[in-house]
This record gives C-alpha cells, sequence and structure tokens, in this order.
C-alpha cells in the first residue's frame, strides 16, 4: 500500500490494525456511506465476477481537482468478494470511489465525508 502524506508510524498502525480485524462492512453502490477524516478504512465489495487484483481503485472529492491520498489495496476473498483496504478520506465533504478495470467502471461507491 503506498501512501503519501502520512508518517511512516500510521502506515505500521493501519497494518497491524487490518491483519487482526475480523469483519469489514460490504459497500452498497446505492447507499452513501457516511464516513470521518483522518480514519482508515477497510470494506468488503462484489468483484461482479472480475479478478480483485485486475481492478483499479480510483477516488475524487467533488469540486476538488485531485484524488484520494492513498493507493487502496484489493484482496481476494471467497464468493467473488474483495477487501477493499487502506481507503482514507483526508478532507471533509462529497467523495466518489470507483473500482475499474480498463476504461470500463465495475463499480462506484459515495461518501460523505
Amino acid at each position: 500500500m503506498k501512501l503519501t502524506r502520512l508518517p511512516f508510524f500510521i502506515l505500521l498502525y493501519v497494518i497491524s490494525f487490518n491483519a487482526f480485524a475480523g469483519t469489514f462492512t460490504e459497500l452498497n453502490e446505492n447507499i452513501k456511506l457516511d464516513a470521518k477524516t483522518n480514519t482508515f478504512y477497510s470494506f468488503i465489495v462484489d468483484s461482479k465476477g472480475y479478478q480483485c487484483e485486475k481492478l483499479k481503485v480510483s477516488g475524487f472529492m467533488f469540486g476538488h481537482a485531485h484524488g484520494l491520498p492513498t493507493e487502496p489495496l484489493l484482496i481476494t476473498k471467497p464468493n467473488n468478494k474483495c477487501l477493499l483496504d487502506g481507503l482514507y478520506f483526508n478532507m471533509r465533504g462529497q467523495w466518489k470511489v470507483k473500482l475499474s478495470i480498463g476504461d470500463d467502471v465495475v463499480s462506484d461507491y459515495s461518501f460523505s465525508i
């Protein structure tokens, strides 16, 4: 996981925390999720039949010309699910996170921070 603008000790904490976390919320494309700034998140997402490792995670904040401050990973889980790990929001507002393969958007999720 590549993190930008964050101290190394935070990276160690996140890796340690996520390695032992047991259950994760499954994201739904039809529901906007409320989240907080300065918090790392891990979610379960539907791969829709694609290999998780081939999907790309991208995101943006409406009204701003920047993407996510981290590069979240997608980790394969059973039953066509992926673990979206390392999602981080650094500003309040409306965010959109997309999973894509090539130019095709596989799914997108909305967040209110």
